[in-house]
């Protein structure tokens, strides 16, 4: 007992708990906020069940490393100004999609062309 109490007490447990504590209140912070970033015509569609075709915004142009990291949800269309445009992503990624931090908004793809 007296070996816990003095683990307990020092500043290597201490500091695990505060980085513990901080990376759930950051998990908690992204996941209170995603639904805000969802665009209301993509949540309807999500409930249809069908893969979607969706568009992510960012707040900066997006760089290669943001496309990839995109792909594990869709396949990347193309990417236009500061949009990744994404098709084949299924309904339960699109909540997923919306908690990645660097993410803006996530909203229904919409052609230009039709």
């Amino acid at each position: 007992m007296t070996l816990l109490r003095r683990f307990a007490g020092s500043t290597a447990f201490r500091t695990i708990a505060v980085v513990l504590v901080l990376a759930l209140a950051w998990q908690l912070y992204l996941t209170v906020r995603a639904p805000g970033k969802i665009d209301p015509g993509l949540a309807e569609a999500v409930e249809q069940g069908e893969p979607l075709r969706v568009s992510v915004s960012l707040d900066f142009p997006p760089e290669r490393f943001h496309s990839l990291k995109l792909q594990s949800y869709g396949h990347v269309m193309g990417v236009d100004g500061q949009r990744i445009n994404l098709r084949s992503v299924r309904p339960e990624s699109v909540s997923a999609l919306a908690k990645i931090y660097w993410v803006d908004r996530v909203e229904l793809y919409e052609d230009d062309a039709g």
